[in-house]
């Protein structure tokens, strides 16, 4: 079943299925205006959705999944510009499947929702992010617990931004 979500009420929903979808795996993909699929990204554990506004304006809707970058822990691994529509398709059990934002210029973004959310993930994401330290430092020892109590601060702050 898919359901249109009301323009003033994304802000909430966006909140919403944050929160219900959150770790999660999902599949990414981004079609042009022509339909051409012109980025897929797979698959990362669900962090958020959140809108991007510009004063009181939507400007935009942004996507975070886990990347396992230090560095790109807090940056939206997709972004739709002047969306327009928001549809989710939910499956038979009534849970989140398929999310699709269509914006002005045609543009759409898919996100495939996988599996339940597991907080084995985010254990997960830590350890990658604390590697990706290990991997900037030019693989030389340093403080591993320093990295892994960081990488947590890290997935912890970029979890707050969907509360």
């Amino acid at each position: 079943m898919n359901k249109e979500i009301k323009r003033n009420t994304w802000a909430k929903f966006c909140k919403k299925f944050s929160s219900d979808n959150r770790y999660r795996d999902v599949k990414i993909k981004v079609r042009d205006k022509r339909k051409n699929d012109i980025n897929t990204l797979e698959p990362f554990p669900f962090m958020g959705l959140t809108l991007a506004k510009k004063g009181r304006l939507i400007d935009g809707l942004e996507f975070f999944a886990g990347w396992g970058d230090a560095e790109r822990v807090l940056s939206p691994v997709a972004a739709i510009k002047e969306p327009l529509k928001v549809i989710v398709k939910l499956d038979q059990q009534g849970r989140d499947e398929q999310l699709q934002v269509v914006a002005k210029d045609g543009t759409e973004l898919y996100i495939e929702l996988y599996g339940e959310p597991d907080r084995n993930r985010q254990h997960s994401l830590v350890e990658k992010v604390a590697y990706s330290m290990y991997e900037k430092r030019g693989y030389t020892p340093g403080d591993d617990r320093a990295d892994w109590l960081e990488a947590e601060r890290k997935v912890r702050e970029a979890e707050l931004q969907f509360v």
